[in-house]
């Protein structure tokens, strides 16, 4: 009896996640078949949900008609220099917090928990003028440097330290390392599966932001990926299949980056979920 109540509780979550993932995983099919056809067959009243004749054309304007290269490796520059200077920062700064006593460090603590709750949008006239002030409007830096670090990821960070002991620090001091080098040598390798969590963050905040690019960037080709394929929205025509064409390829570095990092994604999700 207890043996067939387990069996169909197994067969209940299965049908659940199974659900769950046509849910999810239907509409990335449906813009990837959009990609492959004209606005006509994009809005005929009849739902084809099988390949059909597929074409080639959006994908071919959007390259021929558009700087959607110029694009894409935009997005592709800012997100690899943000993703690398945030991993780098928010691991030393983790490191300070989690190691170091300092005067008004709970204070610190504190705000990096409220920037942790505020929307980046309110943020936008700040760093609008802050980057205009330091003449630094339409490149790449006003793209970088403000959101190099993120204040979960160091919060993710220091609470991963925490756990290293103590002695290890001490013993690598002995050994005549100094702060810098404990942190690259010792912290870092460690702390992989935060480092992974952490960079999985930092990789979506940048490939999908859109606001701060909007207004940050006015040259064409210094558009990035977000910015570009909401441009081919005008007054009176829509290349919603170029835009699905341009979405589709857009999803692939995200996929990539998270099946190559999906271990110590999930890792540092769970880090101390489970004393040992």
């Amino acid at each position: 009896m207890m043996v067939q109540h387990f069996r169909g509780r197994r067969i209940t979550v299965f049908l659940i996640t199974f659900l769950m993932a046509i849910v999810v995983i239907f509409p990335l099919y449906w813009m990837g078949l959009s990609s492959f056809r004209t606005n006509s067959q994009i809005f005929s009243t009849r739902m084809n949900l099988l390949p059909g004749k597929l074409i080639l054309d959006n994908y071919l304007d959007l390259f021929s008609t558009t700087k959607f290269p110029w694009w894409f490796a935009n997005s592709l520059l800012i997100t690899v220099l943000t993703t690398a200077l945030g991993l780098f920062f928010c691991s030393l700064a983790g490191f300070a917090l989690a190691k170091y006593r300092f005067r008004f460090k709970s204070h610190v603590l504190v705000i990096i928990l409220v920037m942790v709750s505020i929307p980046r949008f309110v943020t936008v006239i700040p760093v609008f003028k802050l980057m205009s002030n330091l003449g630094l409007t339409d490149t790449y830096l006003s793209l970088i440097l403000p959101f190099a670090i993120n204040p979960l990821a160091v919060f993710l960070m220091k609470q991963y330290i925490e756990g290293i002991p103590d002695d290890l620090l001490d013993s690598a001091r002995i050994d005549g390392l100094d702060e810098l080098q404990i942190a690259i040598r010792i912290i870092m390798p460690i702390i992989k599966p935060a480092i992974g969590a952490a960079g999985i963050l930092l990789v979506m905040q940048s490939w999908n932001s859109y606001l701060f690019p909007l207004i940050m960037m006015s040259t064409d080709t210094r558009m990035v990926l977000t910015v570009g394929l909401a441009s081919l929205k005008s007054l009176y025509v829509v290349e919603f299949g170029m835009i699905m064409a341009g979405s589709t390829l857009s999803i692939i570095p995200l996929a990539a980056g998270y099946l190559l990092f999906q271990k110590q994604f999930v890792a540092g999700l769970t880090a101390g979920a489970v004393k040992g």
